[in-house]
């Protein structure tokens, strides 16, 4: 393809550009290279940051202490179950009153609440284990309101499977009765 003289006037003038260019623009090796480094600052914890920090963990170890003693305190009064005999029926019942720390109570006493503590807790387990022994009954038992619609007439051709040593006419019961 010959290039007419227009063109290779325009291509000559594009040429010169580009030296002119070439010679005016610094080379991009020398330009990075000679780029100033600027030194890097040591980053210092700002005090307020700090400070706040050092609040939240100290909460956060009071809050801990003060949950833990917290659970652990009693009452300074607790209430011991003393069963005095009845002078009508001679059974024993019983009654809650405080513990008073200048009159010991007989040994009998504390025996007879530590055995009534004891059947009574007994109790309490025996009543628990009915109710879950009742929940888990009515949990086994339970049965979907929508079953009732999951069931067909055709159910019984479906439970069982035919044999391969039965007769085509054996076969035929397990089809059903009407063309789809």
């Amino acid at each position: 393809m010959e290039l007419s003289g227009e063109e290779k006037k325009l291509q000559a003038l594009f040429s010169e550009l580009k030296a002119a260019d070439e010679e005016t623009t610094p080379h991009f090796g020398a330009t990075w290279n000679g780029a100033p480094i600027a030194p890097r600052k040591i980053r210092v914890f700002n005090p307020g940051f700090v400070a706040a920090m050092i609040l939240l963990a100290c909460g956060v170890v009071a809050f801990a202490v003060w949950s833990r003693y917290s659970r652990t305190t009693t009452s300074p009064q607790p209430l011991i179950a003393t069963v005095p005999p009845s002078p009508a029926t001679g059974a024993e019942a019983p009654a809650l009153t405080t513990k008073e720390p200048q009159a010991p109570k007989p040994k009998s006493a504390v025996i007879v609440a530590r055995r009534n503590k004891a059947t009574s807790r007994h109790n309490a387990m025996l009543a628990a284990n009915r109710r879950l022994e009742k929940d888990a009954k009515s949990i086994a038992n339970w049965s979907s309101p929508t079953s009732a619609l999951l069931e067909s007439p055709s159910d019984e051709i479906f439970s069982s499977l035919p044999q391969l040593n039965q007769s085509a006419t054996q076969l035929k019961s397990f089809l059903p009765s009407r063309a789809n």
